[in-house]
């Protein structure tokens, strides 16, 4: 069972990492400072950039970032690295209501981003590796004194690399293997390979360690990037550690060999944990690291030694501008794993001025269910290799942020603090941000089509205004694929799903798939089986037939196909409805299904029924209510659009519905109002949502 402030680390540093601390809490109590509101919790903010912390030193290249409890006091510290001047390493360590800066190395060397944690040589302390960039070719680790700490006197520096190529960006250590020791994992960018190393018999004697190859070539980067990214966890559930670099996770099979199975077609920064609770494998987190690309988190739908049962599914709604920044964890505290992400606001040191002045970093507050609401933590502040953990011994999850060049030296930290204590000076530093809520609420774009034909651009202003930022597309009218996912991302708005017809489907389905993925959709959706009179058990079956197929190269794809019932369905067949024959002839590993409940309820079927008979088939919800005066059921799929009223104002029982699709993990809340109204009804459905606690 998770405890508040849960955080997810590797299996072998977990010792060194104060998850819930026996010492005193660092730092003064919050009443004495202004406290932050932001995504929706309250937070202290310390910064060297207001002189609550010392500055780490001179030199304005920040590169690396470690979270440990190096003096095993039961409070955590952290160490940051640097290149362009001395020092190379410099420790935050725990002290009484502050962090003391202790130099671990006073030399001039060129520290790579990254870093790991080990008690390296056994003596109960865990040492610090850190790599050489793209100027050196060494690997070092940094003996812990043991408790013998002098805040001028530097720890002893040993090589575990020395020639081959340069550049070392990323290390993790774990028993990857399966010797009952761990081992190092580390890339090597410039030999384009990822090693693992055994730590030797006596590492303080060492001149070299001994190293394989993991891995050679490419790793999702982009043109003109470099691999990167680590991650260690058991994939399979079989009790084995593997490794996740860049875009693939690496199965042991004995005999120094390891297999690749790639996860995703991007790499980056990477991390994987049990974002789905009871699930067998992991899902995994990959942001865009040194690049601009999604970021997005994959689940496997069946085995996860094949490529194409990973799918992914997007979180920002926009590309991410260098996204060097990724953990996982559950920073509010509700028992539910949360995924930190940002962006770097600063990167190419010749320039004074931001390369990307509005970068974002995001919590992603998950449900325990693969279902994540978007917040965003702050705007316009560089981040880099931040990391989150209890860093003051609370118990509650914080945030540690030193950007790479930006504004440098400056370290930031944002102190999580328990609302009943921040009671004086509260700063909402983003105001707009929405309260803690258990759903996103999206919008089908069709009940918009009125005014999308006068103005598409125009209209969609409009949609984040509502508080929405998840869309389903339908027919845009006088806009390709590629032009309307530019106007999306000018809005923040995310695609997560589209509706294509059956002659879309059976005659250019190479066309669905490039369009869906050019808006970066996860769900491609059929909303009509064409059929002449009554829906029969032999048009189910043929169009069951053709779901498989068409399900089969969407899922090829990385893409989710998907049927929307349309009342039709659910005329009785042999004590069922000709829909429980449509579920029954449909491989549920390439077709699910989109319940929309007012054509259920047209249909006379019961939504909260039919999740409860199918609780896996439905991933997807259309919310939409009906006039109490409208007479059910009927089998033709026909209404009167003006038949649709704002939610909670007609004849189905909306609470019931959401509260059922909430256990059965529905993951896209689509608002579909097809009425002449909708633009005045689409918020009434919003604040009807929200006002019974979703």
């Amino acid at each position: 069972m998770m405890t508040r402030g849960q955080t997810i680390w590797h299996p072998m540093i977990l010792a060194f990492v104060a998850l819930a601390a026996a010492a005193p809490p660092v730092l003064a109590d919050p009443e004495d400072g202004r406290i932050e509101e932001r995504s929706g919790l309250s937070w202290q903010h310390i910064s060297t950039a207001t002189h609550d912390l010392p500055l780490p030193g001179p030199s304005t290249e920040q590169t690396g970032a470690v979270v440990a409890d190096l003096d095993r006091s039961g409070v955590n510290g952290f160490v940051l690295s640097f290149r362009q001047t001395a020092p190379a390493l410099v420790w935050y360590r725990p002290a009484s209501g502050r962090w003391d800066r202790y130099v671990i190395d006073k030399d001039y060397l060129t520290v790579e981003a990254g870093g790991a944690v080990c008690d390296i040589d056994g003596d109960g302390y865990p040492d610090i590796v850190f790599g050489a960039d793209y100027q050196g070719d060494q690997l070092w680790w940094w003996e812990n004194p043991g408790g013998k700490y002098d805040p001028n006197v530097p720890w002893k520096r040993h090589i575990i690399k020395q020639g081959g190529g340069h550049q070392h960006h990323d290390q993790i250590f774990g028993d990857f293997k399966g010797t009952g020791r761990p081992q190092l994992v580390f890339w090597n960018q410039g030999a384009r390979k990822l090693f693992i190393a055994d730590i030797p018999d006596n590492p303080r004697q060492a001149k070299q360690w001994d190293f394989q190859e993991v891995y050679s070539g490419s790793a999702g980067e982009g043109p003109g990037k470099y691999a990167e990214g680590l991650a260690a966890i058991d994939m399979e559930g079989d009790g084995k550690l593997d490794i996740l670099a860049g875009n693939y996770w690496f199965k042991y099979t004995g005999n120094k060999h390891f297999k690749p199975i790639k996860i995703a077609d991007l790499g980056g920064r990477i991390a994987a944990a049990h974002l789905i609770k009871g699930s067998k494998c992991p899902q995994v987190v990959i942001n865009s690291g040194d690049g601009v690309g999604p970021l997005k988190w994959y689940e496997c739908t069946g085995d996860p030694l094949n490529s194409s049962d990973w799918v992914g599914h997007d979180l920002a709604g926009r590309d991410v501008i260098h996204g060097h920044s990724l953990q996982i964890a559950d920073i509010d505290g509700d028992g539910n794993l949360d995924i930190f992400a940002a962006e770097m606001a600063k990167w190419t040191e010749r320039r004074s001025d931001p390369d990307n002045p509005n970068a974002k970093a995001w919590i992603f507050f998950g449900d325990g269910r693969g279902n994540f609401r978007k917040t965003t933590f702050a705007k316009g502040i560089g981040f880099h290799e931040a990391r989150v953990a209890d860093l003051n011994g609370d118990g509650a999850i914080d945030i540690l942020d030193k950007p790479y060049n930006w504004q440098t030296p400056r370290v930031d930290v944002w102190l999580q603090v328990p609302k009943r204590t921040a009671s004086v000076q509260r700063l909402a530093v983003l105001a707009s941000e929405p309260p803690h809520q258990k759903i996103d609420v999206g919008l089908q774009l069709y009940s918009l089509r009125a005014q999308m034909a006068q103005s598409v651009p125009d209209t969609l202003d409009k949609v984040p205004r509502m508080g929405i930022t998840d869309v389903e597309v339908a027919a845009v009218p006088g806009l390709t694929a590629q032009q309307l996912r530019q106007e999306l991302d000018k809005r923040g708005l995310q695609a997560s799903g589209i509706h294509f017809q059956w002659p879309d489907f059976s005659g250019h389905i190479d066309d669905v798939i490039r369009d869906a993925k050019a808006l970066g959709c996860d769900f491609v959706t059929l909303p009509w089986v064409p059929h002449q009179g009554a829906f029969t058990a032999d048009d189910a079956r043929a169009a069951a037939a053709k779901f498989n197929e068409w399900g089969r190269k969407c899922k090829e794809a990385g893409l989710r196909f998907t049927y929307h019932p349309h009342g039709y369905e659910f005329r009785p067949f042999e004590g069922g409805t000709v829909f429980d024959l449509l579920v029954r002839e449909t491989e549920e590993q390439y077709v699910n299904f989109e319940l929309d409940i007012f054509w259920a309820y047209d249909g006379g079927a019961d939504p909260v029924k039919l999740m409860q008979k199918y609780p896996t088939r439905f991933p997807q919800l259309h919310l939409k209510d009906m006039d109490k005066r409208v007479k059910t059921p009927k089998y033709n799929g026909s209404e009167n659009v003006d038949s649709d009223v704002a939610l909670g104002q007609g004849q189905i029982n909306i609470p019931a519905i959401l509260e059922e699709a909430q256990k059965i993990g529905v993951k896209h809340y689509y608002i579909e109002d097809e009425s002449s109204r909708s633009i005045e009804q689409i918020p009434q459905s919003i604040a009807f949502v929200r006002s019974k606690g979703y």
